[in-house]
């Protein structure tokens, strides 16, 4: 040990020819050793508080997202009063809110230049001062004690709005963890290794106490054991203040060597703990917890005083700047404000830098307003710019990098645009510190190259999360539709089951029901059969006696055998008598002509009672058959059953009157033509035999063989069935020959009987004709006799 101060004089020694021989003093990776400049600011006191005209006040805090504006345009506000927070969730949107650095009035709430490399606009609260000074004591209603646990600090802490203040500007509540034990050493970084910048060396000089009480309450809150305070060896004066601070407490304070970037949060860990952080780790992972110096002063006022952070220590120098100061400066105040303070040596036509010459940027705009993480406002007139030369892989950049990286191969791939390789080395670990540029021989500006090559690397990370997001929900959509068709598929072989289910019970009823309408139908089918057998078979009874009767009405001449009678129906029987009654009045009449036509009239009118009458008992029958069919039968076998007889009917209505034209057109004239020749060979028998028939009466027909033929065959044609019709034709042909022997054997009734006996047959029509051409043939012949008596 003894032997450290003799090697620590060495390398010092060493140092004078070749200051890189300082890197030996320290436990962290290269490191460079610029001009410090701090003199020109250190040496002056803090300068008074000043009031600007106007205070910009934006909305966008360098991480997170906006705050929500809670004040209007032309709303006057005290000191302290919060004007702008989150309503979102702070843990997610990382939202710290806005409090008002004065009192005075909202003027505006418009786009203004953020101090930001891009120079772009933000939404700002443009505060115009009143100088009153008007505040509201104790905001966030604060016990003045130390908080009992890691939520109730975190509250605190964002209700202050208070955010890293050393330059990364991560909402401190954030830092915080949720639960006790979390972190057993809290770091209190005093390095302050940059050029130019002394306001942390001023604040650890005039407010060490109020560091070391906000740093005690934190500890307190997150039951760290010990407390570690790293200050650059360079800083001698705060070094005493904050050791006679820390006096009696758990806080240490650690002199480290000046070295840039001492203040780094992984190499004054490694410095102070000794313990190097591995890739891609946070510290809170090793059980530490690292903070500014000006963070913790803003946390001893917010827990102790409740006062929310509304003004910080900035330091105001440059090169180009006569009187360079620290100053108190209220949040939002114009750079160009405090500039002027200052005291330029020459017009401010060139960009101020915010923060140090080897970290800071410049701005775009001199008027941009000072925030949170404002530590100093830099006024170095323009130097001439040093051309750009290849590299020449001279090394010095991997020996200069304080994480041990490679920047020359980084440097190659991010100019090829070779960004994966660029990732693969790891170019997230750089801190940009500018350590590789300021040792550059060849003045390539390499932190420009890792910053565009880390911004396209997030680009491309996030557009491939938003490609992994897409796949995912199309994926998810596919899904979705697949199981939606399953799902379309099942229900639709679920109801085609239902409807072969369905259709099969229907079957299974069809047939039955089938196999009852059939044997209904077959039944009633019977039934009418039978009904029209019965009826053709009365009709042809009815006709056969009709015919006896005109050809010998009396018993004697035709006597009936008790075979040939059979019952006939009451209807049909009144019609017989009528039609007799209406013959035999017939022959009474002294008038042929009226004589036929009323005995026509009362025929026809006969026959349609019959007829009507026969219709009802059908109809009677029919309905019959159906109701007993129609109880065993459904409605489908009733319907068909129905539609069928209505075809029967209109096919047995056409085959009547086919069948009816037929035989009165055929048998009229064969059985006339048969019945004449057999009357002309017996008249000219009986004219030979008895010399009393009249010679005219021999040229005419026999009417009542022609009209019983006639009524035979439309008996027959009123059958249904063709076993009717077979069974009629034989009935006539037995009929005619009868017919043609009983001719033979009597003699030829009278012409004036023939004519005004109606006929008693069904059809009307040929009765009516043979009555109408008697009836002309008789006036022709009266015509005939007129003339001759009067040609006489």
């Amino acid at each position: 040990m003894a032997q450290l101060p003799l090697i620590r004089q060495a390398i010092q020694a060493i140092a004078v020819v070749y200051p890189m021989a300082k890197r030996l003093l320290h436990r962290f990776h290269g490191g460079v050793f610029p001009a410090h400049y701090k003199s020109l600011s250190a040496r002056q006191p803090i300068r008074a508080q000043i009031i600007p005209d106007r205070l910009i006040l934006p909305l966008q805090q360098p991480v997170g997202q906006p705050a929500e504006l809670l004040v209007k345009v032309g709303s006057y506000v005290k000191k302290n009063q919060l004007i702008a927070r989150s309503h979102k969730d702070a843990s997610k949107a990382l939202v710290v809110p806005i409090h008002a650095p004065t009192s005075g009035t909202i003027e505006a709430i418009e786009p203004a230049p953020l101090p930001h490399a891009s120079g772009l606009d933000g939404l700002s609260i443009i505060l115009k001062p009143d100088l009153k000074h008007l505040a509201l004591e104790n905001v966030l209603n604060s016990s003045g004690k130390a908080p009992d646990s890691p939520q109730a600090l975190k509250e605190t802490l964002f209700n202050a709005g208070i955010i890293g203040m050393g330059g990364a500007g991560f909402p401190t509540y954030a830092k915080i963890p949720k639960v006790q034990g979390k972190v057993h050493t809290l770091l209190i970084n005093g390095a302050e290794c940059e050029p130019f910048i002394t306001c942390d060396d001023l604040l650890m000089q005039t407010q060490a106490e109020e560091i070391i009480q906000g740093a005690l309450f934190t500890a307190q809150a997150l039951g760290a054991q010990k407390v570690l305070c790293g200050i650059e060896s360079n800083k001698p004066q705060a070094i005493q203040a904050m050791q006679a601070a820390a006096q009696d407490s758990i806080v240490s304070i650690i002199t480290v060597e000046t070295a840039y970037p001492m203040g780094g949060q992984k190499q004054l860990i490694q410095e102070l703990v000794g313990i190097e952080m591995p890739q891609k780790t946070h510290a809170i992972d090793l059980g530490l917890l690292m903070m500014n110096v000006a963070t913790f002063a803003a946390i001893y006022r917010a827990v102790h005083l409740g006062e929310p952070l509304t003004e910080r220590l900035v330091t105001v120098s440059g090169t180009g700047l006569a009187k360079p100061f620290n100053i108190k400066a209220l949040i939002g105040t114009p750079f160009e404000y405090l500039v002027q303070a200052a005291e330029p040596l020459t017009p401010i036509n060139y960009p101020l830098i915010m923060g140090g010459p080897m970290m800071g940027f410049q701005v775009l705009n001199n008027h941009v307003p000072v925030i949170k993480t404002t530590n100093c406002i830099l006024a170095n007139p323009p130097e001439p710019q040093q051309m750009q030369m290849p590299c020449i892989r001279c090394g010095e950049c991997m020996d200069a990098c304080p994480v041990n990286l490679l920047p020359q191969q980084m440097y190659w791939h991010s100019q090829a645009h070779e960004f994966e390789k660029v990732e693969k080395l790891n170019i997230s670990d750089c801190i940009e510190c500018g350590c590789c540029s300021y040792v550059c021989p060849s003045h390539i500006p390499l932190v420009q190259y890792y910053r565009h090559a880390k911004s396209e690397i997030k680009s491309i990370h996030q557009e491939a999360k938003a490609v992994e997001l897409a796949k995912q929900r199309h994926e998810f959509k596919l899904a979705r539709i697949e199981r939606e068709k399953q799902e379309r598929e099942a229900r639709l072989k679920a109801k085609k089951a239902a409807v072969k289910k369905q259709a099969a019970q229907a079957s299974e009823a069809g047939e039955s029901a089938a196999k009852n309408t059939k044997k209904s139908s077959a039944a009633a089918a019977a039934a009418r059969a039978a009904a029209a057998k019965r009826a053709a078979k009365q009709a042809t009874g009815l006709d056969s006696d009709s015919a006896t009767g005109s050809v010998a009405p009396s018993s004697e001449a035709s006597p009936v055998t008790p075979s040939e009678t059979k019952p006939i129906p009451a209807a049909r029987q009144k019609a017989i008598d009528a039609a007799k009654k209406a013959s035999k009045a017939a022959g009474d009449e002294k008038n042929p002509k009226v004589a036929a036509r009323n005995a026509a009239m009362a025929a026809a009118k006969k026959r349609a009672q019959a007829k009507a009458a026969e219709k009802n008992s059908d109809q009677k029958i029919t309905e019959d058959t159906s109701k007993n069919s129609a109880k065993e039968a459904t409605k489908k076998a009733a319907m068909a059953a129905a539609k069928k007889r209505a075809q029967a009917k209109a096919a047995k209505k056409n085959s009547d009157q086919k069948i009816t034209e037929d035989a009165t057109k055929n048998s009229a004239k064969e059985a006339a033509k048969k019945a004449a020749m057999a009357a002309a060979k017996k008249r000219a028998q009986a004219k030979a035999a008895e010399k009393n028939s009249v010679p005219k009466i021999a040229d005419e027909p026999d009417t009542s063989a022609v009209n019983k033929a006639t009524q035979t065959d439309l008996t027959v044609a009123s059958e249904p069935t063709a076993a009717s019709e077979k069974e009629a034709a034989r009935k006539l042909a037995v009929e005619r020959a009868k017919l043609a022997a009983k001719a033979a054997r009597k003699p030829e009734p009278s012409r004036t009987q023939n004519v005004d006996t109606p006929s008693t047959g069904q059809d009307s029509v040929q009765n009516k004709r043979q009555k109408a051409m008697a009836a002309a043939r008789k006036r022709a012949a009266e015509r005939k006799a007129a003339k001759q008596q009067e040609s006489n």
